[in-house]
């Protein structure tokens, strides 16, 4: 069997398992394809990528981290294993190294809406607010009705006490969900702070009908 054959079947064996959520036989394949000796920096970096999200799949996140390291070395320009790399950071609350990771990520592939919101929500936990309202931004340009970003956007207004840009952002959020109870009771937050009592009482009520509702129908299922 030539070199090449031999790379598509371990290539076949390493997705078929994986769709068949045979993790540790899907590992194997993928450590065989990165032994073989004809296996170039392309195939080897999606390897190492495809081991990072196995890895992680088990839990194991110091060998997803370490895999995700080896993509990048392989693959310098692999904007996916740092939005990997970044996302595991974030889910550790290493907020830093994961706005590290999300920047070099974002430099590689400016179209992730997704991926600006996850950054605009490590800034803000670093309490950088201007810097989380720029990513947050960047992700309602990609797509004008990311809710997401456009609530999260508003609670960072809010923290600087820009109340207007606030108050734009969480009725857009409501506009798009009407059922979206935290952006009500952050908008009746607002509208108290702003000396609007009984708007805000309004919205406060509105808030704890929703909450209460949506946790009837959890409890239901």
């Amino acid at each position: 069997m030539n070199s090449e054959l031999e790379l598509s079947d371990l290539m076949v064996a390493a997705y078929t398992h994986q769709k068949n959520g045979e993790l540790s036989l899907a590992i194997q394949a993928w450590n065989a394809l990165l032994n073989h000796a004809a296996a170039d920096k392309s195939l080897k970096a999606n390897a190492h990528l495809s081991l990072g999200n196995l890895h992680q799949l088990q839990g194991n996140d110091e060998l997803a981290i370490e895999s995700m390291s080896n993509a990048i070395k392989a693959n310098p320009n692999s904007a996916e294993a740092y939005f990997c790399l970044a996302y595991m950071e974030q889910d550790k609350d290493n907020f830093s190294l994961a706005v590290e990771y999300f920047e070099k990520a974002l430099a590689l592939n400016v179209n992730d809406s997704g991926a600006f919101n996850n950054l605009g929500n490590c800034y803000d936990r670093l309490e950088q607010s201007d810097e989380a309202i720029n990513a947050y931004s960047q992700a309602i340009t990609l797509d004008k009705n990311y809710i997401a970003a456009i609530y999260n956007r508003g609670n960072a207004y809010m923290k600087i006490a820009k109340d207007s840009l606030a108050l734009k952002d969480l009725n857009k959020a409501i506009e798009l969900d009407a059922n979206f109870y935290q952006a009500y009771y952050n908008r009746g937050t607002l509208l108290k702070r702003m000396g609007k009592s009984s708007e805000a009482e309004e919205d406060l009520i509105t808030a704890k009908a929703l909450a209460q509702q949506e946790l009837e129908e959890k409890t239901k299922q």
